[in-house]
């Protein structure tokens, strides 16, 4: 899909009311691999109008990608 159509994608979603969250969400449908989910959120991101680090952190909290640290154990 071409930049062209992809702003006319979020233009559409846009003034149907839906967030960069849910934008973000119906990308990444079906789509497999965190490596694969993270480009697609930068470049999306991007068209969105956002930095990387910030579509990162909201594809984070909304649960669309995997953290890249590993959990730590707080109990030691």
């Amino acid at each position: 899909m071409g930049r062209r159509e992809q702003q006319k994608l979020i233009k559409a979603a846009r003034d149907t009311g839906m967030t960069d969250r849910e934008i973000l969400e119906s990308v990444l449908r079906g789509v497999f691999g965190g490596n694969e989910r993270r480009k697609m959120v930068v470049e999306w991101g991007e068209l969105l109008g956002l930095e990387p680090s910030d579509a990162l952190r909201l594809a984070f909290e909304a649960g669309l990608i995997p953290s890249v640290h590993p959990p730590r154990d707080d109990a030691s």
